[in-house]
């Protein structure tokens, strides 16, 4: 029995306020659960929701249920949007172009999903170019979230000039201030080569609290050999507090942290200089070290000349068999009870070597001539 007209605002509102709250799965329940005719807005309140789950076959079904019911392009441009809005985020893209073709009205979200599900579905080059023809259009202006598709698509494709392009109009339309816009523009600098162009970006941004902005701009120093940079770079994040990568690992993204995380945020302690938080960090592994963990340790206990007490913890740890190690390490730890004065310790350390045979191999630089 179908409700009255009443009931289907009821149900709508329900819909839409699960699907706009993230409980995607249960606005789609609910949908399935109504027993009154849904109207236009029901649909373009569990489309989005239908996106969210990347659920193509439940989107196909709302289209057709609506094409059946006389609706098409340009009868409604918010279902229109919300349709190809599912289209481009499963990857349909056929699905999404045809229907982006013969929309009548199209705007910023409309340019926006096809630029998107052109940049995420491997091809950049028709996402560059369907921006360029929006740009010809003159209709419709970009909006951040348009900026960051095609930047998307920029930073897969590498062309520096199309990202220079972009930049300027980030610039001519006061978007330079967007974190997220920023951010974009930074990975589609450090992905053409340019590292510098990548940090004159960031430079100015104004929320130096945000992870993001420090992971790119790190990562395109050092994946362009700039590592002291990076290493700078992150030195000034610690002294600014922004430094909560191992928490929001596991209270935001849902993720433990291997032994391998606190291994590198250890090393980069290090690295930094931050002796203190380094030993920190060591303290709190809730699991055991292995090798590599020691040799983090090891190499910036050594450098820094901190007390070698903590390092005992770890001789015996070796002595007894528990932890295997190469020379490399046995070396590190040597050095760093050397540098606390516990010279007794580090022969120790190096007569372990070498009844265990354990040799320190040299180390070598290759090059191709």
């Amino acid at each position: 029995m179908v409700r009255s007209s009443g009931d289907v605002v009821w149900w709508t509102k329900r819909i839409s306020a699960l699907a706009r709250s993230g409980r995607a799965a249960e606005a789609v329940a609910e949908f399935a659960r109504m027993d009154a005719a849904p109207n236009a807005l029901t649909l373009a309140s569990v489309l989005p929701a239908c996106a969210r789950l990347r659920s193509l076959t439940l989107g196909r079904a709302i289209h057709g249920f609506w094409l059946r019911r006389g609706g098409g392009p340009g009868a409604n441009s918010i279902l229109d949007n919300a349709v190809l809005d599912v289209y481009a985020k499963c990857g349909d893209l056929r699905s999404a172009r045809f229907l982006f073709d013969r929309m009548l009205e199209r705007d910023v979200f409309s340019w926006t999903a096809i630029v998107w599900g052109l940049a995420r579905s491997g091809s950049p080059q028709d996402a560059v170019a369907m921006f360029r023809a929006m740009i010809s259009d003159g209709e419709t202006a970009p909006n951040e979230a348009t900026i960051v598709s095609v930047l998307h698509a920029v930073a897969s494709t590498g062309s520096l000039a199309c990202g220079k392009v972009l930049h300027s109009c980030v610039l001519k339309r006061g978007l330079d201030g967007e974190q997220v816009v920023g951010n974009a523009l930074m990975d589609a600098y450090a992905k053409c080569g340019e590292a510098r162009l990548a940090f004159q970006v960031f430079d100015p941004l104004p929320d130096k609290e945000d992870l993001v902005s420090w992971g790119t701009v790190m990562r395109a120093m050092a994946v362009h050999g700039r590592c002291r940079e990076a290493l700078q770079l992150f030195s000034m994040m610690l002294r600014r507090g922004a430094l909560h990568i191992l928490g929001a690992m596991r209270w935001v993204y849902g993720i433990a942290p291997w032994r391998e995380h606190y291994t590198c945020v250890l090393d980069a302690f290090g690295r930094a200089g931050h002796i203190d938080g380094a030993a920190e960090i060591f303290r709190r592994m809730p699991m055991e070290c292995d090798q590599q963990v020691l040799g983090a340790y090891c190499s910036y206990a050594s450098s820094s000349k901190v007390n070698g007490i903590s390092c005992e913890r770890f001789w015996e740890r070796f002595a007894d068999g528990e932890v295997d190690a190469g020379g490399g390490t046995y070396a590190l730890m040597s050095r760093s009870m050397a540098g606390a004065g516990q010279w007794d310790d580090a022969c120790a350390v190096r007569e372990t070597m070498a009844a265990r045979r354990i040799e320190k191999a040299a180390a070598c630089t290759w090059i191709e001539v």
